[in-house]
């Protein structure tokens, strides 16, 4: 990265008298840092300038002051890569308004304020970075819909207010939380977490807007033998995956010269169960090891962050951060809130285009994050949306069955033909195994929560099937736009049927 990373930006921030000096002298020195050119900006209630003075912590102590010239009136918000709003009463202060002469005064009216109008349009815009300190965020209650459904951090002191605005308050050990083009900090003691912040997200807003988006084809128009280079999103638990049903598929794409991303429910590296990495490691309900010795280096070396195809875990995308939760139906504000959230879910599910498929992984971790994980319904949604292929392995089909447009809440797979793990070979006590998020050894999870067999067969509903085929060495069954693997056995075979699909058309199999 350049030494001088946001060279040629500029930085707007939002002041009036009761500034704290300490965040604005780091705001000048960072950004400096960065390359970036920093403007104090404030409502000058139509004068050419206005000193602003700062806050005094200790009696007799001279305060600080400071010179603005540049209106909010008279700059362009859409000239930043990003706008703050600074902490303290300085948000108060920026909320005052000239009332209308011969009208009654109303609490619309603080809508009107000129700088909160200046900051409600930086919000409008996902290309402009927003960052707020400490008592800030009272810049955005007057325009609650700008709030609901919004994750942040702030000072106490304005805790109610901004809950009440529909926003959801996130504690986090840094004091900082980012939502997407919107990061808070809870104090002034923040300020250099929150530039550091700030600076990373304009380098990872910039690089989304230059990126080009593919055009996806029509549904029912791809031609078989003519697509390009592939790109596979592959969805993982942070609480286990089975090695193979990751190792499996991902040899297939490779050979076929796909391109894989990974995602994680909150942005960990995913992590393979122990016992999976195990070639001697006897399955209970089979009889016989179920893991071969190629199998189990292979897992070992891709569960290994210091070797290179371990590597290829690091840092993957971060699905709490990528898509919007869905707000308590309890929310204050809840149709403002609904509308944020189905506003950022369509935007987040643009960027699916460039995919051609998802797989979602297999284990006994699904069964804790991934299944009832409403942020991955709203993915797999979004590619069938968009008249993409979904893949699933194993307990991995369960994030299929469980996966319901709200309005209608009906299976995604009612009508059709699926496998999955079956009755036969589900774990009883003592014989599951999984392994903990943070926790390096095997932790055993007892018998599953639930029998997936049933769930597939109650989710497909009278037109469609579960299809176990028990006492077949595999299972993987093709019903467009859906690819299902029963369970480890069938990990290969359910890359190649993906593989089938994009590149051949095949839009039945196995049934």
């Amino acid at each position: 990265m350049s030494s001088k990373p946001l060279a040629n930006r500029k930085v707007a921030v939002l002041v009036e008298s009761q500034y704290i000096p300490i965040e604005m002298n780091i705001y000048r020195d960072k950004f400096a840092e960065y390359g970036a050119t920093v403007d104090f900006v404030s409502y000058l209630w139509k004068q050419p300038k206005l000193t602003f003075v700062g806050e005094v912590e200790e009696p007799g102590q001279t305060p600080e002051t400071m010179e603005v010239t540049k209106d909010i009136g008279s700059v362009k918000v859409e000239d930043y890569a990003a706008v703050i709003m600074s902490a303290n009463y300085t948000s108060v202060r920026l909320r005052q308004f000239e009332t209308p002469e011969g009208q009654q005064i109303s609490a619309d009216m603080v809508r009107n304020a000129p700088a909160v109008k200046f900051f409600a349009r930086a919000m409008r815009n996902p290309d402009i970075v927003k960052g707020v300190l400490c008592h800030g965020l009272w810049i955005l209650t007057p325009m609650p819909e700008l709030l609901a459904g919004r994750r942040v951090i702030c000072h106490e002191v304005v805790l109610a207010d901004v809950v009440n605005a529909g926003a959801i308050y996130t504690p986090s050990p840094t004091g900082v939380v980012i939502d997407g083009d919107l990061v808070t900090g809870r104090s002034y003691h923040e300020t250099a977490a929150m530039a550091e912040a700030i600076k990373d997200r304009i380098l990872a807003t910039e690089e989304r807007r230059e990126r080009p988006r593919p055009q996806p084809d029509p549904v029912g128009t791809q031609q078989p033998g003519k697509t390009g280079k592939r790109r596979i999103l592959v969805a993982l638990s942070e609480w286990g995956f089975w090695g193979e049903e990751l190792i499996g598929p991902l040899d297939e794409f490779d050979k076929a010269g796909y391109s894989v991303d990974f995602v994680t429910p909150t942005g960990k590296r995913p992590v393979a169960i122990g016992v999976s990495k195990d070639a001697d490691f006897f399955d209970p309900a089979l009889k016989r090891p179920v893991t071969s010795p190629e199998v189990a280096a292979k897992t070992i070396e891709i569960d290994d962050p210091n070797t290179e195809r371990g590597k290829r875990l690091d840092n993957p995308l971060n699905l709490s951060e990528w898509f919007p939760e869905r707000p308590y139906w309890a929310a204050p504000n809840f149709v403002r809130a609904m509308e944020v959230y189905n506003r950022q879910r369509a935007r987040a599910e643009e960027s699916l285009r460039k995919y051609d498929a998802l797989l979602i992984v297999g284990g006994s971790g699904p069964i804790v994050d991934l299944a009832n994980n409403q942020r991955l319904h709203d993915v797999i949604l979004g590619f069938l949306r968009v008249g993409k292929l979904v893949a699933a392995e194993c307990y991995g089909v369960a994030c299929l069955a469980f996966a319901r447009d709200v309005e209608d809440r009906k299976s995604i797979i009612w009508g059709k033909r699926v496998t999955g793990h079956c009755i036969e070979y589900d774990y009883k006590d003592g014989t599951g195994f999984m392994r903990g998020r943070d926790d390096p050894l095997p932790f055993n999870m007892g018998p599953p929560p639930y029998p997936l067999e049933f769930i597939l067969r109650d989710s497909t509903g009278p037109e469609g099937q579960y299809i176990g085929n028990f006492g077949e060495e595999t299972s993987v069954i093709v019903d467009y736009p859906f690819v299902t693997g029963r369970s480890t056995p069938d990990s290969y075979l359910t890359g190649q049927k993906v593989i089938e699909v994009l590149e051949t058309g095949l839009r039945r199999w196995g049934w």
